[in-house]
């Protein structure tokens, strides 16, 4: 009899364990593996590689909500884990190639400093399907700069210049002096087509307003965030585009040491409610001073991309552009937001944004530019 009851005790403790092994797998920091995968599991097996933290308030988090949408309503048939690769970028590479290596279904990863890395794992793991976001891609051009003949490769490009115009037409709005900012994490083309949608929003509503265009030179230093917001306030500039991960969560730091009448814009994520939800001093404080955030939806980028990929309909070896038609971008309308505009004012929101998607308006793009248009041309012509 004891050593029945031995003989049960050991078949309850295996099928505790199996129980517990199932459902989402949380990739440690360092990208470790997914040991606690269930065994014969025949679902898809999807892997979010994070050139970064969770954390951010915006689109790493976003992307991973997108995944926990995923688990709620296709657990049933898709397996899936994140890894944080921390943002030491020396080590990027390696990772993602030992990740890549573990054979996942599909990769997902983004961002410009990544594309390099998963363009030559894509060619390298054909079998293996890709979902790439935050960049274009050259499929088409053999003589074409990064061309890659990579047809498991999925491309979603986030229209920031959509909803970044309509951010700025809000800056515009709100700016007594029509002076604005944008600060960025790192120069590069989409971070080029935020301001460039953000500058043409405030001159849409101010012909004759000011932007300027700032670097952190970093997504992950808040202080320098805090530091390059501040120097903007100080200019004169009465509301900032904050639009750097991390590091942008410094102009929140910033804004909150301003006198009244400075403003934040916050980006990828609604980063005012998220800061009211904190229920503290401070985050109602940053709250009240963030008129609006340019949202990038991630999160319904992903969830879309997964139903499509499920129904066969997910266009591999193809760019594909998600903008404010969708929701795949948009403004924050939170209570500070109504707070802040006139329901006319709202109303103009709501116009402005209905232009762009029939095409009224042209939001304009930093992508397919002349080499030096940016900077030699474009940005003088906002100052």
């Amino acid at each position: 009899m004891k050593k029945l009851f031995t003989i049960l005790m050991a078949l309850l403790l295996v099928v505790s364990l199996s129980a517990c092994s199932g459902g989402t797998g949380g990739g440690g920091n360092e990208g470790g593996g997914g040991g606690d995968e269930p065994k014969g599991d025949d679902r898809i097996r999807l892997v979010y590689i994070i050139n970064g933290t969770l954390g951010d308030k915006s689109f790493f988090d976003s992307g991973k909500e997108g995944l926990d949408w995923i688990d709620r309503d296709f657990g049933d048939k898709v397996y899936t884990e994140y890894r944080e690769m921390t943002y030491d970028n020396s080590t990027w590479e390696s990772k993602c190639a030992d990740i890549v290596s573990e054979g996942w279904d599909i990769v997902i990863a983004g961002t410009y400093d990544m594309k390099d890395y998963i363009g030559a794992l894509a060619l390298e793991y054909p079998d293996t399907k890709f979902w790439f976001f935050d960049e274009e891609w050259n499929f088409d051009d053999p003589d074409g700069w990064q061309y890659y003949n990579t047809p498991n490769l999925y491309a979603m490009l986030f229209a920031q210049n959509e909803g970044s115009f309509v951010a700025g037409a809000m800056a515009a709005m709100m700016s007594k002096d029509g002076k604005v900012a944008f600060m960025g994490g790192m120069d590069n083309t989409v971070l080029d087509d935020f301001y460039v949608g953000f500058a043409n929003g405030a001159k849409y509503i101010n012909p004759n307003a000011s932007i300027n265009c700032s670097w952190m030179n970093s997504f992950s230093d808040v202080t320098a965030g805090k530091d390059t917001a501040t120097g903007l306030y100080e200019a004169g500039y009465d509301v900032v585009f904050a639009c750097g991960g991390q590091a942008g969560l410094g102009g929140f730091d910033a804004v909150i040491e301003q006198p009244e009448g400075k403003w934040i814009v916050g980006v990828d994520g609604d980063q005012g409610s998220y800061f009211a939800s904190l229920n503290t001093a401070e985050g109602t404080a940053k709250a009240a001073r963030t008129i609006t955030s340019m949202q990038k939806n991630v999160n319904n980028g992903f969830y879309q991309a997964m139903e499509r990929h499920l129904n066969n309909t997910l266009p591999y070896g193809k760019n594909e552009k998600l903008g404010l038609d969708g929701n795949y971008v948009s403004v924050s309308i939170n209570d500070t937001t109504k707070s802040l505009f006139t329901a006319d004012q709202l109303a103009q929101v709501e116009q402005i944004t209905a232009d762009i998607i029939s095409g009224t308006i042209d939001p304009g793009t930093a992508f397919g530019q002349a080499e030096g248009w940016f900077y030699d041309t474009f940005v003088p012509s906002m100052q």
